[in-house]
């Protein structure tokens, strides 16, 4: 561990297996925060047990542990940690594993540069003491807030290019939520108009265009809305982008298992109300901005609409 200077500084747990890559970590970030280090998963663990991290930022493909595994264990152990993962190969598997249980704020593909890097990980510690911050003047736990539901129920609201999905989660969710259907982001849009949405499921593409500038303009704008992927055409490098620039909650694949989807619209549904209840928590789920100008298909008119939409919250509280 590196010396602690009389100001408190952000903790950051560095994990890699390879000596030389936590060796340019302490270079890099040695001057602005106190740092951790452990050359495997379990000794990370080891160490989350006695001393609490702001940032955890991990290596993927690591002997006896995976990244993805150790940030899973290290949710339980540190629940307000940011986490990020470090990764130089695409197992889809993998990632879809890391959103829905290790709830990563972002992945980082090695080789990384290094300004990138910084900007990253210093949005999770501003994010990091941000809620801690709040959260403790409050008197609650920054990643689980004492949830006090908005009035109404929330929404669902499912956009794909088969129609007969958005009543097949209908039927799997029962009468408890209100299932809305859109085959075309125009339709979505217009059902965020019309409609008090708190969670998104989507496929990564409506009508051959990728929803990714929706669900990260959706996040940026009103991140109370929660997102939910379900897809049969899944990839890695859509997978990414998707956590990265919209922060999506889940990530599940067709054919659609009924218990699965329930389980994971339940969940995501209690996500919104801690979300809308608490501003706070917001900042946990920043988004990274886009690569890439949007689609012609989705367009910045699609967009503006989406960034004028009016959250439900707030008219809820007017």
């Amino acid at each position: 561990m590196d010396d602690v200077n009389t100001a408190p500084r952000a903790r950051v747990l560095f994990v890699d297996d390879e000596p030389r890559v936590l060796t340019t970590m302490r270079m890099l970030f040695r001057a602005r925060y106190e740092l951790f280090f452990a050359e495997s998963g379990q000794a990370a663990l080891e160490l989350l047990k006695s001393q609490p991290v702001d940032v955890i930022v991990s290596d993927q493909r690591m002997p006896g542990m995976t990244g993805i595994e150790m940030l899973r264990a290290a949710r339980d152990l540190n629940p307000n940690a940011m986490r990020i993962l470090l990764t130089g190969y695409s197992d889809l598997n993998a990632i879809i594993g890391s959103i829905n249980e290790g709830e990563i704020f972002r992945f980082v593909n090695k080789p990384w540069m290094n300004d990138d890097l910084s900007t990253t990980v210093a949005r999770a510690v501003a994010a990091a003491k941000a809620s801690m911050a709040a959260a403790a003047a409050a008197g609650v736990e920054p990643a689980t807030p004492v949830v006090q539901p908005v009035a109404g129920a929330a929404g669902v609201l499912v956009m794909d290019d088969d129609p007969r999905v958005p009543p097949q989660i209908q039927t799997i969710l029962g009468p408890t939520f209100k299932v809305y259907g859109a085959t075309t982001m125009n339709e979505a849009v217009e059902q965020l108009e019309k409609n008090r949405i708190g969670v998104v499921i989507s496929d990564t593409r409506v009508q051959d265009h990728p929803v990714v500038s929706l669900i990260g303009t959706l996040k940026q704008h009103h991140p109370e809305l929660v997102s939910v992927i379900l897809t049969d055409r899944a990839d890695a490098g859509s997978a990414i982008e998707l956590i990265n620039q919209g922060q999506i909650y889940r990530f599940i694949t067709k054919p659609i298992h009924d218990s699965q989807c329930k389980i994971a619209v339940n969940s995501a549904v209690k996500q919104h109300h801690r979300l809308a209840a608490s501003p706070v928590l917001h900042q946990r789920y920043e988004v990274e901005a886009p690569t890439s100008p949007p689609p012609v298909a989705v367009g910045t008119g699609l967009l503006d609409r989406v960034k004028s939409l009016r959250s439900w919250v707030r008219r809820l509280g007017s």
